[in-house]
């Protein structure tokens, strides 16, 4: 995205260095085809006319040996007859049989004239020209680049976040892409929506709980957009159906006053921005700031309490 400017130059001086090379070649070959014309003209000329000499000169071969035998005139009549006929064909024809001689040639030569000619005086439109295919691909590259952004940023962050994660101990185990589905679905009041299915982007197991992660790589004018759909309300939605989930298919029974909660907090890990603001229920990190926030919750589960967990999600 950053390049295409100076690829679009590129793109357009490689054309004009070509156009150029293109343009020398053809004055060249202008030359070369024009003493070529010329030659064949002379050679097709001088062709025409030793045949046109060679009839004449047997005309009148038969002019003076006509002899008085009848016969003899009536034969030396008919083959004048054809021969006056076959010259004056050629003397009729002669321009033609020469253009027909040239045809092609004279066609590459006006073809040469008509490419000076507009190169003369559009040079810029023929660089555009010769440069299109190019700069279309070009354009459709940066096109699809504009319209994945999100995704493609999105995917960027995801892995800034993973890479910070594995900084940490080996107590921690990371889900990428978690997704789960529920039939019948799940009815969350508090939105007044029925949640199908979610999907989240980490979720980190540790002896602490469980910590749903959604990552944004958003500009700071994202992060100020109304336009946007909170994140907050994602995350939340996806902390209540994973409550409802862990509810119903894990029971921790271990300590004797009774069955263990399984802690699940919220964290958005913004990669560059984040809002001013502070939310109920959800931890809004810079990428730099998650470790430190994850470290800070002291354990509450044993190890086997956090294999079963481990056991049952991933």
């Amino acid at each position: 995205m950053s390049n295409y400017n100076s690829e679009k130059l590129i793109i357009l001086n490689d054309a004009s260095d070509k156009l150029e090379i293109e343009y020398s070649e053809t004055c060249t070959n202008l030359e070369k085809r024009i003493h070529k014309k010329t030659k064949i003209i002379n050679l097709e000329t001088e062709k025409i006319d030793n045949k046109i000499s060679n009839l004449q000169t047997k005309i009148d071969l038969i002019h003076s040996n006509k002899g008085h035998n009848f016969f003899k005139k009536l034969l030396s009549s008919v083959h004048l007859y054809f021969l006056s006929n076959q010259s004056n064909q050629f003397v009729k024809n002669k321009i033609k049989l020469i253009s027909s001689s040239v045809k092609e040639i004279s066609k590459n030569i006006e073809n040469d004239e008509l490419f000076i000619k507009e190169y003369q005086n559009n040079k810029q439109d023929l660089i555009k020209k010769k440069a299109k295919l190019k700069i279309e691909k070009l354009e459709y590259t940066r096109k699809v680049l504009e319209n994945s952004e999100n995704l493609i940023s999105g995917a960027i962050g995801e892995n800034l976040v993973v890479k910070e994660i594995k900084k940490l101990s080996d107590d921690y185990v990371l889900i990428n892409d978690f997704n789960l589905n529920f039939s019948p679905p799940v009815f969350y009041k508090k939105y007044n929506q029925r949640i199908n299915s979610i999907q989240i982007d980490h979720l980190l197991i540790s002896k602490a709980g469980i910590f749903i992660i959604e990552t944004k790589n958003w500009s700071k004018s994202s992060v100020n957009s109304l336009s946007l759909r909170s994140p907050i309300e994602q995350i939340e939605r996806s902390n209540f159906a994973l409550y409802i989930y862990i509810s119903e298919n894990l029971t921790l029974n271990e300590h004797h006053w009774g069955e263990q909660k399984i802690p699940i907090r919220n964290v958005i890990v913004m990669i560059k921005n984040k809002p001013e603001a502070k939310f109920k229920y959800v931890k809004v990190k810079l990428l730099r700031e998650l470790n430190d926030y994850i470290k800070y919750f002291d354990p509450v589960l044993s190890e086997k309490q956090l294999n079963k967990i481990i056991n049952h999600l991933t």
